[in-house]
């Protein structure tokens, strides 16, 4: 993002800042016990209101699907691969892996519950264990023997240039398999909402890229939950029409409410169209028992706080 901006305006000094969040700070505590929406963001967004920084890059799928007052989000350049992968120690491939495994005790890791709650569903003998930290960390884990396979972003990988070091173990999961989190794959950068700075960043918005992570984001956003529910949405936009999928997923993988709707569209098409769609579906998710599923999470989430 930082060469594009000086494409775009060669005599911009840009000074980079790393600010540590709660959700990074806390990288030994499972993320259902550290806090609620926004633990990635959080730091980020105060030092962008008193102006202490005035552009910040976020992964779409760690930003809660609103801001606060006075700050906006775009969605930035292509967006990469939006499956999740499976990294193993063994060399087999994937159809082989899961026969292998189907029926036995596999140690899993991933902190994510929507990716928990999918790999129960897949393997009904796994046990889920915590896995946090960066790539490099979760690699290591992985190589030391504390899990058979760990769950992660393909995006991720790509972005570090580690998927051909990983290639004979990394296995790409079909979306119908993994439905991936709301907006995975892009990239986002928040603002304050000032002409100065609207006008800075308008070049670099992703008009597709846009529409497909609005209707994926408005999905969740209208269950009234936070992004670290096991709620999945994956949109495209192919031959005029926006596509979109979304699932609701108990965490014991037993109970799915399953929904797919489409609108035509065009990358020019106001974004209202596509957060139309995402709300539609989350309607008609709702009235075939994704709010009980829903409660029922709440419920688990909160009595894992207050006992943990």
């Amino acid at each position: 993002m930082v060469e594009h901006l000086r494409q775009q305006n060669p005599k911009l000094e840009i000074i980079i800042k790393q600010i540590q969040t709660t959700g990074d700070s806390r990288s030994n505590v499972p993320l259902t016990h550290v806090g609620g929406d926004g633990i990635f963001v959080l730091e980020i967004e105060l030092a962008l209101l008193q102006g202490t920084i005035d552009l910040a890059v976020h992964s779409l799928k760690d930003l809660p699907t609103t801001q606060p007052e006075g700050l906006s989000v775009s969605v930035v350049g292509e967006r990469e691969d939006v499956r999740d992968v499976l990294v193993v120690n063994s060399q087999n491939d994937l159809k082989t892996w899961f026969e292998q495994r189907a029926s036995q005790y596999i140690r899993i890791g991933t902190c994510s519950l929507r990716r928990s709650a999918q790999i129960r569903s897949i393997f009904p003998h796994a046990e889920i264990f915590p896995l946090r930290g960066n790539v490099d960390t979760r690699l290591r884990k992985l190589d030391a023997g504390d899990y058979e396979g760990i769950v992660l972003a393909a995006a991720g990988l790509h972005r570090l240039a580690k998927q051909e070091e990983l290639a004979h173990r990394v296995n790409y999961l079909p979306i119908e398999l993994m439905m991936p989190a709301p907006g995975q794959g892009a990239l986002a950068v928040e603002y304050r909402n000032e002409p100065d700075i609207q006008l800075l960043i308008a070049p670099l918005k992703n008009n597709i890229a846009y529409l497909t992570t609005s209707a994926e984001r408005m999905f969740l956003r209208r269950f009234g939950v936070g992004c670290s529910l096991p709620i999945a949405a994956y949109a495209a936009l192919e031959a005029n029409e926006l596509l979109l999928q979304g699932l609701v997923i108990s965490l014991d993988g037993q109970r799915k409410v399953q929904v797919q709707g489409s609108v035509q569209c065009t990358f020019e098409t106001p974004i209202e169209y596509a957060e139309q769609l995402g709300k539609r579906l989350a309607e008609q998710a709702l009235s075939q028992g994704a709010a009980e599923i829903i409660e029922t999470l709440k419920l688990t989430q909160f009595q894992g706080k207050h006992n943990a």
